[in-house]
């Protein structure tokens, strides 16, 4: 097609009397300048004002109707072309478009080719295709391909790369779970939270920093319920072995008046009242010696049947005049 000639004729704005317009405007910017406004001549200061921006709106509205008159032929030639164009613009769409299906089908033909290859070789190294789904587009350049549509060797050894770089990545994070699997394992804690944690990117030493951490105070917890449970254990025990004692006691029917002495198994306070075997005295002889006699003491250990509480040796004490009492009751160790 010829070249489109078109002939341009420079506009010419005639400003009529223009020394006179511009000399009326400088007498009036020389009239104000350097003017200040007063609170006593307010009033009559926002009336100049607003006759001196009449002033400039004028001169202003001129300027733009010139520009809109100067304006319209060129608006009238664009209006034209653009009207003109339409029919070769239609032309070209429809042969863009039969371009965008072929490279769209040919870069489909790319795209699995590159599929191929990555399953192939993920496959073969045990890992999951998926994973390099995201990669699929970096290798789909036309410049990748040989004239026959095949991958080129270079971009192949890439892919090679990948797939190392990912069985590294993989078995790394195995080793790195076994760590934490045998690090919870040794110190009862939960693994899972942990390998959460290195999924998300988090680093291996302060994940283990982490759970040497929980560990120390999951330890100091159940150290302290346990020697809480052990106090409370004892206390039980305690007050189980006083109550059997109690028990014990109130089934002898002994008095209450014998001072309680060091802990036994079991404990019988013995004091004797009366020697059967002493000689008989007179009633002086006999108050006399009252007076000055001094009790002794026996402290006795006895094992006994739990079943049978009530040993044999309590008729004798009682026959014989011994006064006794139970002062602790608990399990041979």
């Amino acid at each position: 097609m010829n070249e489109i000639k078109v002939s341009v004729q420079n506009a010419i704005i005639n400003i009529e009397d223009r020394e006179k317009v511009e000399q009326q405007i400088n007498e009036i910017a020389k009239k104000y300048s350097g003017y200040l406004p007063t609170a006593d001549t307010l009033t009559g200061d926002k009336t100049t004002r607003a006759n001196l921006r009449k002033v400039r709106t004028a001169i202003d509205d001129k300027r733009k109707n010139v520009k809109t008159e100067y304006n319209e032929p060129l608006i009238e030639f664009e209006d034209w072309v653009e009207k003109a164009l339409k029919p070769l613009d239609s032309a070209i769409d429809a042969i863009d478009k039969g371009i965008k299906e072929i490279e769209e089908n040919e870069r489909q033909i790319r795209l699995s080719a590159i599929k191929v290859a990555f399953t192939e070789k993920a496959e073969n190294a045990g890992l999951d295709p998926r994973i390099f789904a995201e990669k699929y587009e970096k290798y789909c350049l036309a410049a990748n391909f040989t004239v026959h549509k095949k991958l080129k060797k270079g971009i192949l050894d890439e892919i090679d790369v990948s797939i190392q770089r990912e069985v590294q990545k993989q078995q790394g994070r195995k080793n790195d779970i076994a760590s934490i699997s045998e690090i919870a394992l040794e110190r009862s804690l939960t693994a899972e939270p942990y390998i959460r944690e290195l999924d998300n990117g988090k680093g291996l030493n302060e994940i283990l920093q982490d759970m040497l951490r929980d560990a120390k105070a999951q330890d100091e917890a159940r150290a302290k319920r346990e020697a809480e449970q052990a106090k409370r254990d004892a206390e039980m025990a305690q007050r189980a072995s006083e109550f059997e004692a109690q028990r014990l006691q109130n089934s002898f029917n002994v008095p209450e008046d014998v001072t309680e002495q060091p802990k036994q198994a079991v404990n019988i306070v013995a004091e004797q009242i009366h020697q059967q075997s002493e000689p008989t005295l007179t009633e002086p002889e006999n108050e006399q010696k009252q007076e000055v006699k001094k009790l002794k003491i026996l402290t006795l250990e006895i094992l006994i049947d739990p079943d049978n509480p009530l040993p044999p040796f309590k008729p004798f004490l009682d026959e014989n005049g011994y006064r006794y009492k139970i002062t602790n009751y608990e399990d041979v160790k």
